[in-house]
């Protein structure tokens, strides 16, 4: 199989914005988890918690994990953009574990608040939930990394050549 970065981290740490970048860079595909969920519910991330909770979104979110995973070829690399909870599945967790390179794109909870506030994601309608939800979440991200970037003080190029140097190197 070929090699596989996924990137992980909270809402805001700029996975999209910097998996485009890093699959630009090595020549790879790039898929945005959160997107290609939309694209087989034909509906948006807001609605289908909105109408079937967010136990019914990662059991979805699991199932293209897999999908996506399992149509890896062996010759092409992919930059696969996670979702911000995706990691909080058990089974999420091992898939990766086995299938990539897990890069975890750390950031504070108040940057990530800055950066997502009033964009409509279902998970960030209030500071003090949103902060809560950020601590839970810290200890899949880091028990998953294979590598850590702290993005606080980078820009998305920056924070795409680090995950490039890392990815070549390896």
């Amino acid at each position: 199989m070929a090699p596989v970065v996924a990137l992980s981290g909270f809402m805001g740490s700029g996975k999209t914005t910097v998996g485009r970048l890093v699959a630009v860079a090595l020549g790879w595909k790039f898929v945005d988890l959160d997107e290609e969920v939309e694209r087989r519910e034909r509906c948006p991330i807001d609605q289908i918690f909105a109408r079937e909770g967010e136990a019914a979104f990662r059991r979805v979110e699991l199932e293209v994990l897999e999908e996506v995973l399992a149509a890896q070829g062996a010759d092409d690399g992919l930059v696969l953009g996670l979702g911000g909870g995706t990691l909080t599945q058990a089974e999420a967790r091992a898939l990766l574990a086995t299938h990539s390179t897990v890069v975890y794109l750390a950031l504070s909870p108040e940057v990530a608040w800055e950066r997502v506030r009033g964009t409509g994601r279902p998970l960030a309608v209030s500071w003090g939930a949103f902060s809560a939800l950020s601590g839970r979440r810290e200890g899949a991200y880091q028990e998953s990394a294979d590598l850590v970037i702290d993005t606080q003080a980078l820009t998305p190029a920056e924070v795409a050549d680090r995950v490039v140097r890392s990815v070549t190197l390896s």
